[in-house]
């Protein structure tokens, strides 16, 4: 882990979605948007406990960010997208081996939800925030 990352938690996979109802005869929105939760793998660490603390007593974390980067041409990698979660709530830790021996680690998958979201593209400082329960028109 490069020295600036000390203290996070490298992700080994991430998913997340936003989907918003159709009407799959006529195309039209039929609802407003719906977030999904995010989900993470990671490998166990010292966050291990505290994780399971977080989700077995219900636990609030008033945010939490996550970092992506990329390598640039020169080999130096760049950090260039964030989202950054407030009010997270940690609902699943869920530990597992992968199969056939594809990691020589323990891993664990969770899931997160949140009140709000905010999409950051560092380069241009294009940034977009979003709360899950504020219900605007479809």
């Amino acid at each position: 882990m490069m020295p600036l990352r000390l203290g996070s938690i490298e992700l080994k996979s991430f998913s997340h979605g936003v989907t918003i109802p159709v009407d799959p005869s006529w195309g039209k929105l039929t609802g407003t948007r719906v977030h999904r939760p995010i989900t993470i793998v990671k490998e166990f660490d010292q966050t291990t406990p505290l994780l399971y603390r977080a989700v077995c007593e219900g636990r609030t974390m008033k945010k939490a960010t996550i970092k992506m980067y990329r390598i640039l041409e020169s080999g130096m990698e760049a950090e260039y997208f964030n989202i950054i979660l407030e009010n997270v709530k940690f609902t699943t830790v869920a530990p597992y081996l992968a199969p056939n021996g594809m990691s020589s680690t323990h891993l664990e998958t969770l899931e997160l939800r949140y009140e709000a979201i905010t999409w950051k593209y560092t380069e241009g400082n294009i940034i977009y925030r979003d709360l899950w329960n504020d219900r605007c028109c479809a």
